[in-house]
């Protein structure tokens, strides 16, 4: 999860301070309510526009030319926190979100290889689901690191094998194989991945800071004024 704090303390105008000063403690939270609540809505439509820019579209979640289902996972992960007199918080809670922005390496936990998808209808589906989905087996073959499954024999997908191969099952049966018959990888089976990292797939400090102080602002002036009229 990534949280992210902002305020208006710094660098506002002598006036504005002394209005500030004069904020009690409640009146304070409110108004970095409404800023950090501005914030959040700014930070998701960054998010919308970088997947709709293609910004993911080096990352293992994407699944076509167009808007991925993990950016949008992403823009969906904004949301307001808390606010006090300080300032208020807002953060995201999307699935390896903070991962991707950050970056670094990826091992297995309870499985000796990590599984990669390498096919569009196998992005974002673990292994189980993908077979459960397509009714497809898949099987390892001596020598190559993926997870493969049988296709037609046309060539127009996947690959031909050049001689009788044996594969074999996770359950320990073997699949046959015969020359030329048709094979596609579906799944790479890696030890780790290194992703490096993504800063730019975070809203700009600027961006939440200029949010947040126009709606914070804009609340202030509309209380003075409910308060003079």
């Amino acid at each position: 999860m990534i949280e992210i704090k902002v305020n208006v303390a710094d660098g506002v105008s002598a006036v504005l301070a002394s209005i500030i000063s004069a904020l009690t403690t409640p009146e304070m939270a409110e108004l970095n309510e409404v800023g950090g609540r501005a914030a959040s809505e700014a930070a998701r439509k960054f998010s919308q526009e970088f997947d709709r820019a293609g910004g993911w579209r080096t990352s293992a979640y994407r699944t076509s030319s167009g808007p991925s289902r993990f950016g949008a996972d992403v823009a969906a992960g904004w949301h307001f926190l808390t606010a006090d007199p300080s300032g208020a918080v807002i953060y995201n809670d999307a699935d390896h979100y903070a991962f991707r922005v950050r970056g670094g390496t990826i091992r297995p936990k309870r499985v000796s290889r990590l599984t990669i998808p390498l096919v569009p209808e196998a992005r974002g589906l673990r292994v189980a689901t993908y077979v459960q989905n397509t009714g497809r087996r898949l099987f390892t073959i001596p020598g190559r690191n993926a997870l493969f499954e049988r296709v037609d024999r046309d060539g127009t997908t996947g690959e031909r094998v050049i001689s009788r191969t044996r594969g074999r099952h996770r359950d320990g049966s073997v699949e046959m194989i015969r020359r030329k018959g048709g094979i596609r990888a579906v799944y790479a089976l890696l030890a780790s991945v290194t992703l490096p990292p993504m800063p730019e797939a975070a809203p700009p400090d600027e961006l939440l800071i200029v949010s947040f102080s126009t709606a914070w602002r804009n609340e202030l002036a509309d209380r003075i004024e409910r308060i003079t009229s």
